[in-house]
């Protein structure tokens, strides 16, 4: 996190509390329709149209982020996007965002106003009205928390799929992780490198796809593509307890991703299976769906690809490689517990090498790479 130097830059924590908050509310839409009470009082006083929604993620300095990869604007639009995709997946439409922001001494505050300023697009972009939050200080990292609400009709889960089905995505897969990696290597050039690193800091909730595939009574089951799509597929297995045959050759590659993961020296296939944070829809439906997929991918502006095809438990759950051969399908994809020393490692890394040298274009700890920039 970039400290001030010195008064030419004013700190957050200089201005105080309520004085910050009043700032802040200025950057966001804090009124709007459903809210009867917003910011300011001791809760905000909400109705909503449908059964209720509530998802929230906490986004920590070091962990999730990093203000020399991203800017502060990218840091808060990602920080609400990422909540909204798990609306997305739920076939929902998100109403309100509760903000939480910790901030630590010396924070500047034009950085945590860039923040608001990018979380306040991403809401009007969606039309979500930020109705209440919080504002503390901490010795630790600074932490931005976000609690949204919305509702929907039929709601999507991980459960439904049965065999049978097919196993579709939208848009396509990998290219967070390679808009990180090129992130870390602003002086590396590749085909799409541009559309890249905008995917990796500032997702698109795919929200119009989760209604368009929620309205459709072919459409099994579905979740977003936070964790890799190996991960997340699996995460719909265990809860729908079934198998898969998944067909690596028909997984939509974005462009640039090859060349990408070629300068890494990494498979741009395992990018494509657990680079996770492409906040895409991963879902299941019947085989009639097949012959709506196209009006449906029209209406919702996103490609939908079919990868696979959902095959009872006791066939068990397997990748068909580019050779035809089958391999067990490993859930590859991200674990916030386990990787937290590893991005602690590599934050050490990124610090001495930025101090002595230039980046290279090897890509060295792929993984715990991955673990400063991630979120579900």
């Amino acid at each position: 996190m970039r400290r001030s130097p010195g008064s030419r830059d004013r700190t957050a924590s200089q201005l105080g509390e309520f004085a910050l908050i009043a700032r802040l509310t200025r950057l966001v839409p804090s009124a709007g329709r459903g809210v009867s009470t917003g910011i300011g009082d001791d809760t905000a006083v909400l109705s909503f149209p449908g059964r209720a929604l509530a998802t929230c993620d906490a986004q920590v300095e070091g962990v999730h982020f990093r203000l020399d990869l991203s800017t502060p604007s990218d840091v808060g639009w990602r920080a609400l996007a990422i909540n909204l995709s798990d609306i997305a997946a739920m076939g929902g439409t998100p109403r309100y965002a509760l903000v939480s922001v910790l901030v630590p001494q010396g924070v500047r505050l034009r950085d945590v106003e860039g923040i608001y300023r990018g979380l306040g697009d991403a809401a009007r972009a969606y039309g979500v009205v930020v109705a209440g939050g919080n504002v503390s200080g901490t010795a630790g990292p600074l932490v931005l928390d976000i609690t949204v609400l919305g509702d929907v009709e039929r709601a999507l889960t991980r459960a439904g799929a049965r065999p049978g089905d097919g196993v579709w995505v939208t848009g396509a897969v990998g290219k967070a992780r390679a808009g990180l990696f090129l992130a870390t290597r602003p002086r590396l050039r590749v085909p799409g490198g541009r559309a890249l690193r905008g995917a990796y800091r500032r997702p698109t909730p795919r929200l119009a796809a989760g209604v368009a595939l929620a309205a459709s009574s072919a459409v099994t089951a579905a979740i977003d593509i936070s964790d890799g799509t190996a991960g997340d597929l699996v995460h719909i297995l265990e809860a729908s307890n079934v198998g898969v045959r998944l067909e690596l050759g028909r997984l939509p590659m974005a462009r640039g991703l090859a060349e990408a993961a070629g300068a890494a020296g990494a498979d741009p296939y395992a990018w494509a299976l657990g680079g996770g944070e492409d906040f895409e829809l991963l879902f299941t439906s019947r085989p009639r769906f097949e012959a709506s997929a196209a009006s449906i991918a029209r209406a919702a502006d996103v490609p939908l690809t079919r990868i696979g095809e959902i095959t009872s438990r006791r066939e068990g759950r397997w990748l068909v490689g580019l050779d035809g051969r089958r391999t067990p399908l490993a859930p590859a994809g991200w674990d916030h517990l386990r990787v937290q020393a590893a991005a602690a490692r590599e934050l050490r890394h990124h610090a001495l090498s930025d101090r002595r040298h230039a980046p290279s274009g090897k890509d060295t700890h792929a993984d715990s790479t991955r673990a400063l920039d991630r979120g579900v």
